[in-house]
């Protein structure tokens, strides 16, 4: 009787002990998000607009969201070599009732500015980052090289 007991005893324990893994069998972990939203390359430099007025151009890009999915935000952001210092140059939000694109997967910013202020002398990267709605985060989808800002007027 008692070696019944300790072999019930035993089931019950091991039973136990495989449902508390059970979460750990079942779930399926899941690998590094990966990005649902692309762009186009991203290309820009630097220009004197005004004596000390140095402006950082940009040159028009596309984004591609996955078939399905909506445009939750973009943004622009300028790195400043040397001490890494990132500034939110631009950040679109589309309207949420109604996202862009309204059609297909391509979406072309018409931005309101392609020109933003810099300072002169000044070497900066830009990063274009996005997320759509299949995303969970905020994706780098460009960066270019570092380009240097003039310091003076020709």
């Amino acid at each position: 009787m008692r070696t019944r007991l300790l072999f019930v005893f035993g089931i019950v324990l091991a039973l136990a002990g495989v449902l508390a893994a059970w979460p750990a069998i079942t779930h399926h972990s899941r690998a590094a998000a990966s990005p649902d939203i692309f762009a186009s390359p991203v290309q820009g430099g630097c220009y004197i607009a005004a004596p000390s007025d140095c402006r950082i151009h940009l040159d028009p890009f596309t984004i591609n969201i996955a078939t399905g999915e909506k445009l939750v935000l973009f943004k622009l952001v300028a790195i400043k070599q040397g001490t890494g210092a990132q500034t939110v140059i631009y950040d679109f939000r589309p309207d949420q009732s109604n996202p862009a694109p309204p059609s297909g997967n391509t979406y072309t910013p018409s931005l309101v500015a392609q020109d933003f202020a810099a300072t002169c002398g000044a070497s900066y990267e830009i990063s274009l980052q996005g997320q759509d709605t299949g995303d969970t985060n905020v994706f780098n989808l460009g960066l270019t090289g570092y380009f240097t800002c003039p310091s003076s007027v020709p």
